[in-house]
């Protein structure tokens, strides 16, 4: 039987990015995934302290980022005053697309161990001290799922996960104006419709657009007409052309409860998915990964698998989880669904918001 430190899943930038560090403090590990599919750009906000983390970590830095350095928000037609004075001198987000994430998580990485068949029923086999994937006839320490269509063979109970279908979908695209766009984002919540523009560059953006519901699809046809129509009349952009093809997904809430003597851990969209509302959701991934490299780069841990090590990582990352997935489902459920529990909440929100400074700087870092 093979025998290795760590049996990694999926294929994706934060499979690749847990790769690299698993090689930078020389621990062996297999790596197995379902085939590679073709995938859009998309574009990502990242966090400033990612990016601080990366360049410690790794030695090198990432490039290629639109810095988000001002904020607009608005609720109907109010809008939330930020002055700059919040966010000067630092930026907010940057702004980076996938193909160039994907391409500098995977740098200097030898080809996948093992492409698993779409079809491939998979068998593990849990005792104290090893896991052993018998299809294989392969024993691991520790097995570290990012790819959540590897959870269907974990035989995870239903009191183990945390779950909710939203009835409604969300659509990307890529645009391009001859406004200038200023290093500015900007996020609507108007019509029970969220919208997030996020510039990568002076004349080119992506957007985010959810609550979209059954009676929406007109917005999401091929040619794009609809869909630049409605951003016209919802922002102050002049001129918008379509760049990419629209893409439309489910919008689903996630959260897995680790069992800690199953020597597994869950990270990534195999671990959570959240409503993007607030654009955290590769966010909260990477932040998986930074707690993960606090871990394996400690000398004193031998047993990356045992219990406590399980704990501690659940532990340390279910502040941030919760947070964040709280904040998006009661936002949806205010703001898309006009629930009656939550709906005072913001009948007057510009004007709670603007008297606090405070506030004003905690959605500035959650919202988008």
């Amino acid at each position: 039987m093979d025998q290795t430190n760590i049996l990694v899943l999926g294929n994706n930038l934060i499979s690749n990015l847990l790769r690299r560090i698993l090689i930078k403090n020389k621990i062996d590990y297999l790596n197995f995934a379902y085939p590679a599919q073709e995938t859009e750009r998309r574009f990502f906000a990242i966090k400033p302290t990612f990016l601080k983390w990366y360049s410690e970590c790794f030695d090198e830095d990432l490039h290629n980022h639109y810095a988000i350095k001002h904020i607009q928000i608005f609720v109907d037609n109010e809008e939330l005053n930020l002055r700059d004075s919040i966010t000067k001198p630092f930026p907010l987000f940057n702004i980076m697309s996938s193909d160039y994430l994907f391409e500098s998580f995977s740098k200097d990485l030898n080809d996948i161990d093992k492409v698993i068949k779409s079809d491939e029923d998979l068998e593990f086999v849990f005792d104290n001290e090893k896991v052993i994937l018998k299809n294989y006839q392969i024993s691991s320490k520790l097995i570290i799922n990012t790819d959540f269509r590897f959870n269907k063979f974990f035989n995870i109970k239903p009191d183990r996960e945390e779950k909710k279908e939203y009835d409604e979908f969300a659509v990307t695209a890529v645009f391009k104006t001859d406004n200038n766009l200023e290093n500015k984002a900007v996020q609507y919540f108007r019509g029970g419709k969220i919208l997030a523009i996020l510039p990568f560059s002076d004349h080119e953006f992506s957007i985010v657009l959810s609550g979209l519901k059954k009676g929406d699809e007109k917005l999401v046809d091929d040619s794009g007409d609809q869909l630049i129509n409605f951003l016209k009349q919802q922002t102050a952009l002049a001129s918008v052309e379509l760049l990419s093809k629209i893409n439309r997904f489910p919008l689903t809430l996630y959260k897995i409860k680790h069992d800690a003597k199953l020597r597994s851990l869950f990270i990534g969209d195999a671990g959570h998915k959240v409503h993007p509302l607030a654009g955290q959701g590769l966010n909260l991934g990477l932040g998986d990964i930074q707690m993960l490299e606090n871990l394996i780069s400690d000398k004193r841990i031998i047993d990356l698998g045992q219990e406590n090590n399980i704990k501690k990582y659940v532990i340390s990352r279910s502040v941030d989880e919760s947070l964040v997935m709280n904040l998006t489902d009661r936002l949806d459920e205010a703001l898309v669904n006009n629930s009656d529990v939550f709906s005072n909440l913001f009948k007057y929100p510009i004007k709670l918001i603007e008297n606090s400074e405070l506030l004003k700087k905690a959605i500035v870092r959650k919202m988008i």
